[in-house]
C-alpha cells in the first residue's frame, strides 16, 4: 500500500511540474509572438500596430495615442531621410522574466538589421515584454534610451529584480 502511495505522489509530482514547463514554454511563446507583432508592425510603418503593442503609461505619459502617432511618423521621416531602413529583426527567447506586483516582465533579446547608405548596421538590443494580471495582452517598451536608472520613469512597477544588459554598440557592415 505505501508503495502505491509513493507512485502516486511521484505522478502528482511528475504531472505539476509538467504543466509548469508547459505554461513557461507558453509565455515565452506569447512573448515572443507580441514581440514579433511589434516588429512587424515596424518593418511595415503600421503605425495603429505598433500604438497596440506600446505600453500604455507610456502612451499616456507622451500626451496620447496621436502624439505617440505624430512621433512614430517624424520618426520614420527622420530615419528615410537619413537613408536609414528596417529590413529584418531576430528575436530570441526571454533573458530574463520576473512578476513583480501585479505585472510580468520580461527582457527579450532583439537583433535588427538595417540599410544604411554605403552598408548594412546590425544592432544587438533589448525589448522589455511587459503584461497585468488582468490582460493577456504583452506589451513592448524598447530599452534604446533606457538604463537601470531611468527605466522606473517609464516603467513605474520596475523593481530593479532585473538588471538590463549592457548595450552593444552597433556594427556597421560596409558595401562591397
Amino acid at each position: 500500500m505505501l508503495k502505491h502511495k509513493n507512485i502516486l505522489l511521484l505522478l502528482v509530482i511528475l504531472v505539476s511540474f509538467s504543466f509548469e514547463i508547459s505554461a513557461q514554454t507558453q509565455v515565452e511563446i506569447d512573448i515572443q509572438e507580441a514581440a514579433q507583432a511589434y516588429f512587424n508592425a515596424k518593418l511595415c510603418n503600421d503605425y495603429e500596430t505598433l500604438l497596440g503593442y506600446t505600453y500604455p503609461d507610456v502612451v499616456e505619459k507622451a500626451g496620447g495615442p496621436e502624439n505617440v502617432k505624430k512621433a512614430l511618423v517624424l520618426i520614420q521621416d527622420t530615419q528615410i531621410k537619413k537613408g536609414m531602413l528596417l529590413q529584418q529583426y531576430k528575436i530570441k527567447p526571454p533573458l530574463q522574466l520576473t512578476k513583480t506586483g501585479e505585472e510580468t516582465h520580461a527582457i527579450v533579446p532583439v537583433t535588427t538589421i538595417s540599410k544604411v547608405p554605403g552598408g548594412i548596421v546590425t544592432t544587438d538590443a533589448h525589448i522589455i515584454a511587459v503584461r497585468s494580471e488582468d490582460n493577456s495582452r504583452w506589451y513592448i517598451i524598447e530599452t534604446t534610451s533606457l538604463d537601470d536608472g531611468n527605466i522606473s520613469k517609464v516603467l513605474a512597477s520596475w523593481d530593479n529584480s532585473m538588471m538590463l544588459p549592457f548595450k552593444k554598440a552597433p556594427i556597421f557592415k560596409e558595401d562591397k
